[in-house]
């Protein structure tokens, strides 16, 4: 498959082989394509490419007065044509012979490499309902003729197209011959696993609450399997257990950029109220979505409207403060079970953090 755009005023055309740039051991694939350029369109000009970071943090339609709720950053600058004199020699990839080959001399192929500290792609969608410019961070690639890099492009003769950046939470492990692949499971760790009690000022005796997950690691749309068991040793009453999924989104740019989505929820009352020295053990399944929410909900940056998932894992390479990207949206999940005690005994409850990835 190849992604091909055009400039307005049809003199550019870019080709590329993918649209997705993967993030895994802080190493970034190239982007690799063909740039197809008209004879005489050049004039002594070089064609530049440039990969641009757009960070929109607020409305489109609440800007006003010049204000804008946008920034852009450069990522990548190259020369993709002719190639510049101390630019290293690249391999050429088979999509690209191919494309040269059928386009003709005029077709010339390109490498640009970013960064691997670039945030990857996450879109921010309000609570309420918008149509403006996503918001959130996105990329696009853009060539253009000039005589200079730093010069002003013109929109008629510039070819745009979105690209994403793409982070892989499982690190590529070198298989040795002979030896046998390693598993998901092996590569990402043990299920979570977590165990809690209450014990009460006036009453003897606790509640217990031990949970756990089936794998620490989920594609979209899979099903998460959160086994439960509660053993009430106290006097109290458990009348109500609530298993559901938090969604945690921390924008870096802002000190109180933090939200927390509920993208699905089991409340459940079976076998409840549970009575002093009764004990349930139960597994409940749970399908994260994008629902109706409070707060601003992450999604996958799509290339459409319609039809985005909800945000992969995005992970910091350390928990240090220094490390933290400015532009970078981080998404983390995790499963909260609760259960709601009676006669004044409050809540017990534990998290039980996971991986959520393509």
């Amino acid at each position: 498959r190849v992604f091909k755009k055009s400039a307005p005023n049809n003199k550019l055309t870019l080709y590329l082989s993918s649209r997705d740039l993967v993030i895994s051991d802080n190493k970034i694939d190239l982007l690799q394509g063909v740039i197809l350029v008209e004879p005489d369109y050049l004039q002594d000009r070089k064609v530049y490419g440039q990969v641009t970071l757009t960070f929109r943090y607020g409305r489109e339609d609440e800007e006003v007065m010049g204000l804008k709720f946008c920034n852009e950053a450069v990522m990548c600058l190259a020369q993709l044509y002719p190639p510049h004199e101390r630019a290293a020699p690249q391999t050429t990839t088979p999509l690209q012979e191919a494309l040269i080959k059928r386009l003709g001399p005029n077709a010339h192929p390109f490498t640009m490499e970013v960064t691997p500290l670039a945030p990857p792609s996450v879109q921010l969608v309000p609570a309420k309902e918008y149509s403006g410019a996503p918001i959130g961070t996105s990329y696009d690639v853009r060539a253009y003729a000039a005589e200079r890099a730093d010069e002003k492009t013109h929109r008629r003769s510039t070819v745009r197209m979105g690209i994403r950046v793409v982070q892989r939470c499982v690190p590529r492990v070198p298989v040795t011959p002979g030896s046998p692949a390693r598993s998901i499971e092996q590569l990402v760790g043990p299920p979570p696993h977590a165990a809690v009690d209450k014990p009460f000022l006036l009453s003897d005796g606790r509640v217990e609450l031990e949970a756990s997950l089936d794998k620490a690691m989920y594609s979209h749309g899979e099903p998460i399997l959160v086994n439960t068991a509660v053993h009430n040793n106290s006097g109290k009453t458990v009348r109500r257990i609530k298993v559901f999924v938090v969604q945690h989104v921390d924008v870096c740019m802002f000190s109180n950029g933090k939200f927390k989505n509920v993208v699905a929820l089991v409340t459940s009352r079976d076998e409840c109220p549970l009575g002093p020295g009764s004990s349930l053990s139960r597994t409940y399944t749970l399908y994260p979505t994008k629902g109706t929410t409070k707060n601003w909900i992450a999604l996958e940056d799509s290339f459409s409207r319609a039809g985005a998932s909800l945000a992969s894992t995005v992970t910091s390479a350390s928990n240090s403060p220094e490390d933290r990207n400015v532009f970078a949206i981080y998404v983390s999940y995790y499963v909260k079970v609760k259960l709601l005690v009676g006669a004044m005994g409050g809540e017990l409850a534990l998290k039980l953090p996971f991986t959520l990835m393509h």
